[in-house]
């Protein structure tokens, strides 16, 4: 039974693009963003140690969810080098996130803060899965997405880290440093990661116009215009909040 958990072979409760199972995760994600944001300023006067140990075990949490999909895959002999690798944009971001609040490292949540909406909101929105709630795949991906993106608005507000303009800027350059890396590299091994060489096709099926542009550029429109809404309506509000 834990092996079909992981491995799949008979699922039961497919995912099906804007059905059920899907609408009720995206509506959990929109809860988890907005009662972080509508409870912003009592989050920011919580005592630190008290919002510093809600967010290590935060932390721990994602870390577990990482390394379980990770080996529990290599176990049961599940594991896919297209699938499995932790070079989707997502999964980089988990990690940054995990370090930046275990080693205290502010610097990585700068750029966290935009990458937890950069990657999970496509995601979010249309997720290349096959099943839902009997398959660790579909949990591992609600945490690493869902509760990553509110998890990493929660340190945002709780820890008062200041982000400017110039982190926007480092976090594209990053993105796009990160891309260039992984193209050559799912060339090489016939992958996909950060979907540098294709969209994917789930997402194609929807928008078919998609085909006349190169992926990288699609990709580039995307996270521009996430990230951008992210420091209009989110960071530089905030920090006009602050300044007040």
């Amino acid at each position: 039974m834990l092996r079909e958990f992981f491995v799949n072979e008979y699922p039961k409760f497919l995912f099906k693009q804007f059905g059920l199972i899907h609408d009720i995760f995206i509506f959990i994600a929109i809860i988890g963003f907005v009662l972080v944001y509508i409870n912003r300023n009592k989050i920011s006067k919580m005592p630190r140690p008290k919002s510093n140990k809600i967010l290590k075990i935060c932390a721990i949490i994602l870390l577990i969810n990482m390394i379980i999909y990770t080996f529990g895959n290599l176990y049961y002999g599940s594991f896919k080098i297209e699938n499995h690798l932790p070079f989707h944009l997502c999964f980089i971001a988990n990690y940054m996130f995990i370090f930046g609040i275990l080693l205290n490292k502010e610097s990585l949540l700068k750029y966290t803060i935009f990458l937890c909406f950069i990657g999970p909101i496509p995601a979010i929105l249309w997720p290349d899965l096959v099943s839902t709630i009997d398959n660790f795949d579909f949990w591992q991906y609600v945490l690493s997405h869902h509760f990553f993106l509110s998890v990493s608005l929660f340190s945002y507000y709780a820890l008062g880290y200041k982000v400017e303009f110039k982190d926007y800027i480092k976090t594209f350059i990053l993105t796009n440093f990160l891309m260039l890396i992984m193209y050559p590299f799912n060339l090489a091994f016939h992958t996909n990661y950060i979907f540098s060489t294709k969209i994917p096709d789930n997402v194609m099926v929807l928008y078919p116009w998609l085909k006349y542009f190169p992926p990288m550029l699609t990709l580039e429109v995307t996270g521009l215009a996430i990230s951008g809404a992210v420091y209009y309506f989110l960071i530089k509000k905030r920090n006009k909040e602050l300044n007040n």
